[in-house]
């Protein structure tokens, strides 16, 4: 069956509780997210048999029959899997918490302080790991907070405000293992930094969205935790722009790293970050050129900081608006021209990137006629809104859709030949 195929209709329940004894498989018809049917697997095994069992189910009309989603907490199904998030009810959600066995279980299966790394099942929470690793010194990237699980955010491909100091998640990843489409146990990488040979099939997952099987382990990379940490943030400034252009002030006049000032709701939000004495002094110059500073409690691995600049991320953000560092505020002071205060936006002068939150988008009646920036859209929007700013006249501006490409189909049809994580569209990215 082609990974083209398009899927329609409510699930079939009677395949379902078939594919699920032969499995051994606990079946819960109203128990999943959105009060649709879930699957609950104890052990590996009994996962890959059940998939196995759906793969080979029978087709009806040339449809597959049954749409699989692997979840979590379902923190990130409204960007990895739109429709599914829309009617899950329509899915089969496929428990990636039950393989944890006790509910008390931390998910870890292996951390090695000397080395650097941890290993942890996908449905580990990301908050416990990082709780773990901070007892023996280290720290987890990505940076992301909040409830969510290890397998979730590698399928999301989300990445925190530290991705452009010390890169995107998926160059932490060191190996995983996984189940594709047809039941088959995968694994790739190795779970210490010297192990890591052969091809990277398990970056391939990372922020592939579960549509090549899901993730059921994987192996990170860590970071050492810094000696000192401090969240500072100013007063409120008069517009977005204004705090942008002080945000840009403090990025020239001390060493803060461009990815620990961000600007949110006319805020500007600095983390101090490092060895003892550079905090110090980097704090001393902050004084000099914010007023109104407010020192905040970062927590474990600043948390505070991170949770404040993570909103339009961690919503789903709709529009993320990129440009050069040279331009962002007359970038910016056009959004907020049309937009209004830009509320709950997030946007980081050093590397000159917009993010902006569906909720500030939904009741939004303009969009800037000419914009220099090139616009990824990441998330669902009202098709107004989708329909003003792909016809808007943006200069060198570019609408980023992302084209299905022939490539990206090939791989679907080798990990999910009967299309059973497939949504219809996809891929929305090549």
């Amino acid at each position: 069956m082609s990974a083209e195929l398009k899927h329609t209709g409510a699930l079939d329940l009677d395949l379902v509780r078939a594919a699920c004894l032969e499995a051994g498989v606990v079946l819960d018809e109203a128990g999943g997210l959105g009060g649709g049917p879930a699957v609950r697997p104890a052990t590996e095994a009994s996962l890959g048999v059940l998939i196995s069992a759906l793969s080979a189910l029978p087709t009806r009309s040339s449809q597959s029959t049954v749409r699989l989603v692997p979840l979590g907490g379902g923190g990130q199904l409204s960007w990895c899997r739109p429709d599914a998030s829309r009617s899950p009810k329509d899915f089969l959600q496929l428990s990636m918490r039950a393989l944890l066995g006790d509910e008390s279980s931390t998910g870890v299966v292996e951390y090695v302080p000397g080395d650097g790394t941890l290993t942890a099942l996908a449905g580990a929470e990301v908050a416990v790991l990082r709780a773990t690793v901070a007892e023996g010194g280290h720290r987890l990237t990505p940076a992301v907070f909040g409830s969510c699980t290890l397998g979730g955010v590698l399928a999301a491909g989300r990445s925190g405000l530290d991705r452009h100091s010390l890169g995107p998640t998926k160059h932490h990843l060191l190996g995983m293992r996984m189940i594709d489409g047809t039941g088959r146990h995968l694994r790739s990488g190795g779970r210490l930094v010297k192990n890591v040979t052969g091809f990277d099939l398990h970056r391939l997952h990372a922020g592939g969205r579960g549509i090549f099987g899901p993730i059921v382990e994987a192996s990170m990379r860590l970071m050492p935790a810094p000696e000192a940490e401090q969240y500072l943030t100013s007063g409120a400034c008069a517009s977005a722009t204004a705090a942008v252009e002080l945000a840009l002030a403090i990025r020239g006049a001390t060493r803060i790293r461009e990815q620990a000032v961000f600007v949110r709701d006319r805020v500007v939000h600095v983390l101090l970050s490092g060895r003892d004495r550079q905090v110090e002094a980097d704090r001393r110059r902050l004084e000099e050129l914010l007023t109104n500073l407010e020192e905040h409690d970062p927590g474990p691995g600043a948390e505070a900081f991170h949770m404040a600049g993570d909103g339009a991320e961690g919503q789903g953000s709709a529009v993320r608006v990129s440009t050069v560092p040279s331009r962002v505020a007359a970038v910016v002071a056009a959004l907020e021209g049309s937009l209004g205060e830009l509320s709950g936006a997030v946007i980081q002068p050093g590397v000159a990137q917009v993010d902006l939150p569906l909720d500030g988008l939904s009741s939004a009646s303009s969009w800037p006629a000419l914009l220099e920036a090139q616009l990824s859209l990441r998330g669902p929007l009202p098709e107004s809104l989708r329909s003003k700013i792909a016809t808007s006249t943006m200069g060198t501006s570019t609408v980023a859709t992302g084209p299905a490409s022939q490539w990206s189909r090939r791989l679907v049809e080798a990990f999910d030949p009967a299309g059973l994580f497939q949504t219809e569209g996809f891929p929305a990215r090549s």
